[in-house]
């Protein structure tokens, strides 16, 4: 894993959980950073894992490894929710929606109820699993052709894109942000942009320049911009899942991989320990908010509550910020789901990685 782009996974993580939570300003990087997790994962498996030559074997063992790096996480997490709900008295067994989301087959459901059942965040797992199934076959058929064509494919599936996106209400543009054939295209052009930043080095066109910070500024500059963009048109709203993201995504992975090893002051920042650390857990970071949130609703909160810290922060908060001030769970649920990942990492998901290697 490149040090930057594990920091941006970090960066993401805790972006999403927090507008998860309750902080709005963060919705635009929600939407860019579901994007990036599934760029960046075309990006570092066409990187890792250039197929040349595919038989059946080999197939059955790279599948088998991508899924066992999903599928235990999905059922721990799957199986907490499911004993937190029974112990609220809240759990509601649908045996079709049960099923296809144990089986990660949820999201290819056009229904809510369904895509978004139980742990409503391994939608992104049943997504991302598609695309890992994808790759050697997209590894052996797409990324041997030239570069003009490959783009123009491409460019054909996001045009086609754009125009099933403008013809779709909410309720039905939900559903394709999950529908795993749709978020495809992110994967594979994060594949593409991998073999295009390889050819760049060959011809030594783009970072030439002995530190990254110049590059790591523009980068910050045109995702400011698809920022920017989203606040200040509304009607963008359809293509803001995925489509608006693409060239800021592009701009920082290119950047992530050109400067690897030359970071400017940016880049430190993400190759620092604190943020090495959190990208590791990402994974378990965005699984786990459901569980931390449950944990702060029914556990914490009433706590705070009783001690009075709650109508504390409440006062405070109002008189410093008036009516927009953040509640309470804004800043304490990250470190209830950051303990969580970490638990969770370091004792189950480490110690299920190394049976499952030595099997």
């Amino acid at each position: 894993m490149i040090r930057t782009i594990n920091g941006w996974r970090a960066v993401f993580a805790l972006m999403i959980v927090l507008f998860h939570v309750g902080a709005t300003s963060f919705e635009e990087m929600t939407w860019a950073g579901v994007t990036f997790f599934l760029m960046a994962s075309g990006f570092l498996m066409a990187r890792k894992y250039p197929f040349e030559q595919l038989d059946g074997q080999s197939y059955r063992r790279f599948a088998w490894n991508h899924a066992a790096k999903l599928f235990p996480l999905h059922w721990l997490t799957l199986v907490l929710w499911l004993v937190a709900m029974a112990l609220l008295g809240m759990l509601a067994i649908k045996p079709v929606a049960l099923a296809l989301n144990a089986t990660l087959l949820h999201s290819w459901s056009l229904t809510h109820s369904i895509y978004f059942s139980y742990n409503k965040f391994s939608w992104f797992l049943s997504t991302l699993l598609f695309c890992y199934l994808c790759y050697p076959l997209l590894a052996r058929r797409f990324t041997p052709l030239p570069q003009p064509i490959k783009w123009l494919i491409i460019g054909v599936l996001v045009i086609i894109d754009i125009l099933i996106l403008a013809g779709t209400d909410d309720y039905g543009r939900t559903a394709l942000y999950v529908f795993p054939p749709v978020r495809l295209l992110d994967f594979v052009i994060g594949m593409a942009l991998a073999q295009a930043c390889q050819e760049s080095k060959k011809i030594q066109l783009l970072g030439k320049s002995s530190t990254g910070i110049d590059a790591e500024l523009i980068s910050l500059a045109v995702l400011s911009a698809g920022v920017m963009l989203f606040r200040s048109y509304p009607s963008l709203l359809p293509w803001s899942d995925a489509v608006l993201w693409w060239l800021p995504i592009a701009v920082i992975l290119v950047t992530c991989i050109l400067y690897d090893k030359r970071e400017g002051f940016i880049g430190r920042i993400l190759a620092s320990k604190p943020l090495q650390w959190l990208g590791n857990i990402s994974f378990e970071i965005f699984m786990l908010q459901g569980i931390a949130a449950l944990v702060y609703n029914y556990w914490v909160a009433p706590v705070l509550a009783h001690i009075g810290v709650q109508r504390v922060y409440d006062y405070v908060a109002a008189d410093l910020l008036g009516a927009s001030a953040p509640g309470l769970i804004v800043w304490l649920i990250l470190p209830i789901d950051i303990l969580l990942a970490w638990g969770v990492n370091r004792l189950f998901t480490r110690p299920v990685a190394r049976l499952l290697r030595r099997s």
